[in-house]
């Protein structure tokens, strides 16, 4: 009896732990600040530490009513950004976000906001999970 309670005891505890968040790093995760109904943008790194390849596969924040993977390219001197799906992210692999390359577009603000705050942005990957991450706003000077 007691073996088996054990047992139930040790799936479950291992269910609840495969539940959770997905094994990802985030650093440095802010938000450029620009006046007034311009859309800004947001930057961050993201590594991730599962042991099978993760897709990033959305953002959403309460703050802004669209919030889009995006990525800027620079093709024969024209510098352009495009919509991406997702971003892969290989076991042991980290993205940068950055200026220039894969960043968050956050569009339509729905309240005012100031350099020094902290916004809630939920990243989506391709399994279901979701993992909500706070970002710093920064002035619009910051690299």
């Amino acid at each position: 009896m007691k073996r088996a309670l054990l047992s139930a005891l040790l799936l479950a505890v291992t269910m609840v732990a495969q539940a959770g968040p997905p094994p990802v790093a985030i650093g440095d995760a802010r938000i450029r600040w620009l006046p007034g109904e311009l859309p800004m943008a947001g930057y961050f790194s993201i590594t991730s530490h599962a042991s099978t390849p993760l897709r990033l596969v959305g953002a959403a924040s309460p703050a802004f009513a669209d919030v889009m993977l995006h990525r800027s390219l620079h093709e024969g001197g024209v510098a352009r950004m495009v919509h991406v799906d997702d971003v892969a992210l290989a076991p042991g692999q980290t993205v940068v976000f950055e200026p220039g390359g894969y960043h968050l577009m956050l569009m339509h603000r729905k309240e005012a906001l100031q350099p020094g705050e902290e916004v809630p942005v939920t990243l989506r990957f391709g399994d279901g999970e979701t993992l909500e991450v706070p970002f710093r706003v920064e002035g619009a000077q910051s690299k």
